[in-house]
């Protein structure tokens, strides 16, 4: 495996460097203010909360409308324009077979402008892909070919670039040493995490998963505290690369763990698979994202996880009470490098973790517990239809004693914590790769065969808000993420209109993302991404329409909508289409003319619409 990855790499390198030796100063051309120092928002592999950064995010100085240079000769190969993902972009096929992306753009160079133009009034659409002939659109390197932006789903301006391989995968521009980036830090380690990966493993005595602070002293990074490792243990670091002359906490390259001189764990990040982006969810500590915003790097491979840039992969490494060193190198693009180390089972641990669980949590595979402990710990009865099971403590302390049950040798429905009954909610063992149906009186759910990544113990709970009068449906398993979809069917108690009432997510206490769904004999199903909580609501209220600007020559309105969300937008003038452009983060709509030569006037009809199907027309004479 590692070999096969070093060919890889090895024959991306020298391709850049044989282009560089016959177009100097390299092949590709650095698309933003070229020969010029440039500052980066993004890099290669970056963990995004549900995918890896695909190439470079460039900054632009906060400002729309720089010119974004081709960056070798070629054609434009496809053009798209949406609403979300990158916005106004456009695909760029060279003759070495690499095909270069340029995303968030403000608007196209002349001639592909007018062309998609022409395309949006013939199909009389704003969102749009066209897919030019080789000979259309051709431009040499250093040719404009279009202006930054912010448009689809960025948050400030900038150029996204991309640089992909003839099989589209995706390649790390900062390979091709643009002179233009310039970067002399080495990574910076913060937290390391280290995680038991079954029931005989602990952490410090414990079982679970514990950070660690780290701090670097004569260079090198380590631990605050003394730490002890026992049984399987999976390892996680949370770090992040600078470069020079900005502060955004951009991706790592290359991440190896060595234990006691033996390397493990290996990982490049130089190449992504569009088809494995879902999987950041599980390469990344997923629950430590959710109740925290850090996302932890995990250096061992989960079930389930198929990226291919692990060119060592590790399923955990087994400790045993003698001493062992952890070596973890950190490398940039630019070859700087950091490391951790640190030795485990050496010093006497003092200060013992205390799990943050109120009352218990499922972690991995085992139902996880703490009790007070007043001197003589209490024996947990676990329920099983009504059969009792009862255990003792794998370790307590003057305050507290905490318990370890294994969910895969049976789901207890309930437990007697001190004589209080405690409901756990967990209903069934959900296998991956199967097809498998759940249902109750309150639910239905399917797993598809591809819906999970491991493993899942199904929790779910009906309750009532008697304020809001909401029916709540909660499964919370909020911190395991799915692989792709699953289908939810709700069986409410309540009755809704049809034509209205859909689902939507519960986040916190607010009713927000739309999830849809439709109704069959007083039961709607929908498809989620997610497992959280859910509820039906009705939407009866039409979406807003608020003129900025009505003139011959401009129209602008504020639109929006209270709940389900906008879904289409269609205007005319004297009855003929006429172009809206949509820019949903500022929810402002204004007209797009075929010919700026003729003034907007007769009669102009707005029609916005929502998810539910509540409508508001507009109608003016201009």
């Amino acid at each position: 495996m590692r070999s096969f990855s070093a060919i890889i790499f090895l024959i991306f390198s020298l391709s850049c460097q044989l282009l560089q030796a016959q177009n100097e100063p390299g092949y590709y051309l650095f698309p933003i203010n070229p020969g010029n120092q440039n500052y980066l928002a993004g890099t290669m592999g970056e963990l995004r909360a549900s995918h890896f950064h695909a190439g470079l995010d460039i900054k632009t100085g906060g400002v729309s409308g720089i010119p974004v240079h081709a960056a070798a000769d070629g054609y434009i190969s496809r053009i798209k324009i949406t609403t979300g993902g990158y916005g106004h972009v456009l695909y760029m096929a060279h003759p070495n077979g690499s095909t270069t992306v340029y995303g968030h753009l403000s608007k196209f160079s002349a001639d592909i402008a007018k062309y998609v133009l022409d395309k949006q009034y013939q199909e009389e659409t704003f969102e749009i892909q066209l897919f030019p002939g080789k000979e259309q659109f051709e431009f040499k390197k250093g040719d404009v070919i279009a202006y930054s932006g912010n448009t689809g789903s960025s948050s400030g301006p900038h150029l996204h670039f991309e640089i992909r391989d003839a099989n589209q995968r995706i390649l790390d521009p900062l390979k091709c040493e643009f002179p233009e980036i310039k970067d002399n830090i080495t990574p910076q380690i913060r937290s390391i995490a280290f995680v038991t990966l079954n029931g005989d493993a602990r952490v410090n005595s414990t079982y679970g998963r514990y950070e660690f602070d780290v701090i670097k002293t004569q260079g090198i990074n380590r631990t605050r505290v003394p730490i002890t490792l026992k049984g399987k243990i999976g390892i996680e670091i949370y770090a992040y690369d600078l470069l020079n002359g900005v502060y955004n906490r951009n991706g790592i390259l290359k991440t190896t763990l060595l234990i006691d001189g033996d390397t493990i764990f290996s990982q490049e990040k130089d190449r992504l698979s569009f088809g494995n982006q879902r999987n950041i969810l599980i390469h990344m500590d997923y629950d430590r994202y959710r109740n925290g915003g850090r996302k932890f790097n995990k250096l061992f491979v989960e079930d389930g996880n198929t990226n291919d840039f692990y060119t060592t992969p590790n399923k955990g490494y087994v400790f045993d009470d003698s001493t062992h060193q952890i070596i973890i190198y950190l490398e940039d693009t630019y070859g700087n490098i950091s490391t951790f180390e640190t030795e485990v089972n050496k010093r006497k641990v003092v200060n013992f973790p205390d799990p943050k669980i109120d009352e218990f949590e499922i972690y991995r595979d085992h139902l996880h517990f703490k009790v007070p402990n007043n001197g003589t710990p209490a024996l947990i009865s676990l329920y099983f239809n009504g059969k009792a099971k009862t255990i003792t403590p794998y370790r307590e302390d003057h305050r507290v004693a905490y318990y370890l049950w294994n969910l895969k040798n049976g789901l207890p429905d309930s437990m007697d914590i001190n004589g209080n009954i405690r409901k756990t909610y967990i209903y069934a063992q959900i296998p991956s790769e199967r097809e498998v149906s759940f249902y109750n009186h309150d639910m239905d759910i399917t797993f598809y065969k591809h819906s999970l990544f491991d493993t899942l113990f199904l929790k779910f709970e009906k309750s009532y808000d008697s304020i809001n009068n909401l029916e709540i449906f909660s499964f919370p398993n909020e911190d395991t993420p799915l692989k792709s979809s699953v289908k939810i069917n709700l069986k409410p108690k309540n009755t809704y209109p049809d034509s209205t009432a859909r689902v939507y997510g519960i986040y916190g206490n607010k009713v927000a993302g739309y999830q849809g769904g439709e109704w069959k004999d007083g039961e709607i199903s929908f498809i989620a991404r997610d497992l959280t909580s859910f509820t039906i609501v009705e939407d009866t209220v039409p979406p807003t329409v608020i003129p900025r600007i009505i003139n011959s020559r401009e129209l602008y309105f504020k639109i929006g909508d209270n709940l389900s969300g906008i879904n289409k937008i269609n205007a005319s003038l004297n009855g003929a289409f006429l172009l809206m452009y949509f820019e949903p983060k500022r929810d402002l709509i204004w007209a797009i003319r075929k010919d700026e030569n003729i003034p907007l006037k007769g009669e102009f009809i707005l029609e916005v619409e929502d998810n539910t199907g509540n409508k508001t027309v507009y109608q003016r004479n201009l």
